[in-house]
């Protein structure tokens, strides 16, 4: 195993300063790609979808229940995966 340089406290400072600067240009970037796909057109929906859910099959519009927006995520999975995965918590 590599460890780093061993630095005085005012080139640990100087270096901290360094990276600081990068990190703040990476969280602009980042919250102006933010904005960008926030700003993306919407898609109407013009047709009668159905989706699968904890309840069964349900329409989109029957989602929404009641609520002014809604988050779906979907998911691919290959051929041969059946049924919903499982996820696994380590302690």
């Amino acid at each position: 195993m590599t460890t780093p340089l061993i630095a005085t406290p005012q080139g640990w400072q100087d270096e901290w300063q360094r990276l600081l600067v990068k990190e703040m240009e990476m969280t602009r970037a980042r919250d102006a790609l933010a904005a960008e796909r926030r700003r993306m057109p919407w898609v109407s929906v013009d047709r009668q979808c159905t989706l699968g859910g904890p309840a069964g099959t349900v329409s989109l519009l029957d989602l929404f229940d009641g609520r002014r927006q809604l988050i779906i995520y979907r998911a691919f999975f290959d051929a041969g995966v059946h049924g919903q995965p499982r996820g696994h918590l380590r302690s």
